[in-house]
This record gives structure tokens, C-alpha cells and sequence, in this order.
């Protein structure tokens, strides 16, 4: 009974599904840490998380048709053109996911940067890829495990006994074992999740987009030997495969992102912002003013400003209308943002009032 479960469950459908949950998870706890809410984030997954599903599916479809094979309608949304019993979307393209998802972005952009909505809420379409596509390869390495399932994705026969097992092969459509190529994705795309979670929540760091161009570069290398090994059904294109000229563009996009910031730091005369110190960030570097380093969304308070202070007394800083804006130690230079905003009544307003031009936010997004 049990392994009839196991061999009928759809554990594709489930790995995938638990690949997005993790990301989504992982990204709304992460996001603070970059100076964003965690809200931007489900706001995000809304919008962006369908356009990649139909994204993948798209793009799976169309080269398919290029390869002289027959789509109906019914069967682009997962239904039996026979008898009209939905069988599920068998046939996903990771990196028409991507280029969905990356719409998502253009549009969540735009929509979040509505007019009505105030500056320090608003979000750049390289913050959000940032945060996306870190994720992105969280959700990647979990989810080749169900191609582990599906047996598919297998590289040449294993002809070593010893080697024949799971889920380091798999058994084709042959009736042989073949060399487990998700699994050695799944392992690239884990090392790559560990890389870009420290460049992007790590001491030192770098412009909006530098994650996603770093994800472009790794992520490209990547499926490029990954598609060489591989050696059941892929996608061609005159010959070549599809999945591999897209690798070689992401791989460029993510080299030209780079070098574009360099050229345009220097041209400005200003330092890159790449791989720097976050205690040594100022304006001096190139775009910094534009992050959410810079201009965190409403009730951020990075942990370096949450450590307390023992000695010295302290003023609170308010705004005209006597909401607290921070605190302020005596005799001492650091400058603490963990006080929650709070109306001070006209009995106890002992502290600072500074002018709203003080504090005016004049960040441009």
C-alpha cells in the first residue's frame, strides 16, 4: 500500500510547490535585512509568480511546436484534448519561468511605484530582482528533485553496478540507469544559493543588480555543462540547443550589468559600489543614494542600530508633529534608529525638535 502511494503521489508537483513556499518564506524574513518590508515581497510573489508559471509553459510549448510537434489548446492548460480530464502541466521550462518572472518584476515596478504611494515605499526593478532570483535558485535546487522523480533530465548509461542507485542515477525511458543530472544541478544551484545569500545579506555590499548579474554569470555556467552531460529530449533551435544559447545570454546580461556600473561610477567620478564595507557606504559610492541601504522602507531598523546604550543620557528627536524620529545619546557619535514612532504628549516633550527639512527624504527612485 505504502509504495503504491509513493510511486502514485505527484511528488513533482510537490517538490516544485515546496521550492516556491521555501523562497517566498525565505525572502520575506531576508528582505528586512536589505532595508525592505516583507510585505514588498508577498506583494511581489502575487504578480510575479504566475507570469513565470505561464512563462514556463510558453516557452516550453512554442519550441516544441518548432520541433514540428502538435499542440491543442487544451493541452497548453493541462487538459487530455481526448477526454478533457485535466493531467497536469507536463512540460515547464525553467528559463521561460525566468523571463516571466522578470516581467512580473517590470510590472510590480510600476505598480508599486504608483504615484500615491510615498517615496520610501516604493522599490526599484533591480531591488527586486535581487530578492527575486536569490530565491530563484533556492527554489531551483529543490525543485530538480522532482525531475529526480520524474526520471528525467538523465545524462549516458551507467555501466558501473556499483553506481547504480539512487538518486545518484536513474533509470531512463530506456529501462537503463543514467547519471542523475538534476542532482548535480540541484547541488550547483544549493552552492550558488549559498554564494548569493552572502553577497546579498553579508557585511559587504554591492549595487542594486549585483545579485541578479551574479545569478545571470553563475546560474549560465552552470546549466551550460549541465546541458553538454545531458542526453535525453531537450529543446533545439537550428541544431542548437535552446537552453544553451539562453545560458551564453545570461551569462553576457549578468557581464554587462557589471562593467556598465564601472564604466558609469567612473564616468560620474564617483567610487564602485562593489563588494564595499556597509560601515564605510556613503554617497561617494556610485548609486548608493538610491538603495534601500540608504532609504529603508517604514519601520526597518537594521541590527546594527538595535544594540543599546548603557551610559550617557538620551533625547529623543521628534518631527513637528511630535512623533519620534530617533534617539540620540550624549557624548557620543552613533545615531539610533530603533525608537518606534510614538505621538509624545506637550508634558513630557523634552527633546529635540528639528524642521521637516532635516528629514525629508529626497531620494529619487
Amino acid at each position: 500500500m505504502m509504495n503504491a502511494f509513493l510511486s502514485a503521489f505527484n511528488w513533482y508537483g510537490f517538490l516544485i510547490a515546496t521550492g516556491i513556499v521555501l523562497g517566498v518564506v525565505g525572502a520575506y524574513f531576508v528582505a528586512k535585512r536589505r532595508g525592505m518590508e516583507g510585505d514588498v515581497i508577498i506583494d511581489m510573489i502575487v504578480i510575479c509568480l504566475p507570469l513565470a508559471i505561464l512563462g514556463a509553459r510558453i516557452y516550453h510549448v512554442v519550441f516544441d511546436v518548432l520541433a514540428g510537434n502538435e499542440w491543442t489548446f487544451a493541452e497548453f492548460w493541462g487538459f487530455d484534448s481526448g477526454s478533457g480530464n485535466f493531467v497536469g502541466l507536463s512540460g515547464l521550462a525553467i528559463y521561460g519561468g525566468l523571463f516571466g518572472a522578470l516581467i512580473g518584476a517590470v510590472i510590480f515596478r510600476f505598480w508599486k511605484n504608483r504615484k500615491k504611494l510615498p517615496e520610501n515605499k516604493r522599490v526599484s526593478f533591480w531591488q527586486i530582482v535581487d530578492i527575486g532570483f536569490l530565491f530563484i535558485i533556492l527554489g531551483q535546487a529543490v525543485g530538480r528533485w522532482g525531475n529526480i522523480a520524474n526520471s528525467e533530465g538523465y545524462g549516458n548509461v551507467i555501466t558501473n553496478t556499483a553506481l547504480q542507485w539512487s538518486p545518484f542515477g536513474m533509470i531512463g525511458r530506456d529501462g537503463l540507469w543514467h547519471y542523475s543530472i538534476p542532482l548535480y544541478e540541484s547541488i550547483w544551484d544549493l552552492i550558488g544559493f549559498g554564494i548569493l545569500f552572502w553577497l546579498y545579506i553579508g557585511r559587504h555590499k554591492s549595487f542594486d543588480g549585483f545579485v541578479f548579474a551574479a545569478y545571470g554569470i553563475y546560474y549560465g555556467i552552470g546549466r551550460t555543462w549541465i546541458e553538454a552531460i545531458r542526453v535525453d529530449d531537450v529543446l533545439y533551435l537550428g541544431g542548437m540547443r535552446v537552453s544553451v544559447f539562453v545560458s551564453v545570454l545570461f551569462i553576457l546580461a549578468g557581464v554587462a550589468i557589471i562593467v556598465a556600473h564601472i564604466v558609469r561610477a567612473k564616468k560620474a567620478d564617483k567610487k564602485i559600489f562593489i563588494f564595499v564595507d556597509q560601515k564605510k557606504l556613503n554617497d561617494d559610492y556610485f548609486e548608493y543614494e538610491k538603495t534601500k541601504l540608504a532609504h529603508p522602507m517604514p519601520d526597518i531598523v537594521f541590527f546594527k542600530d538595535r544594540k543599546k546604550k548603557k551610559n550617557g543620557a538620551e533625547s529623543v528627536v521628534v518631527d513637528k508633529n511630535g512623533v519620534a524620529i530617533r534617539v540620540e545619546a550624549e557624548n557620543d557619535d552613533v545615531v539610533r534608529n530603533d525608537v518606534k514612532p510614538e505621538k509624545l504628549s506637550d508634558n513630557n516633550r523634552t527633546a529635540t525638535v528639528a524642521s521637516e527639512d532635516d528629514y525629508e527624504d529626497k531620494w529619487d527612485d
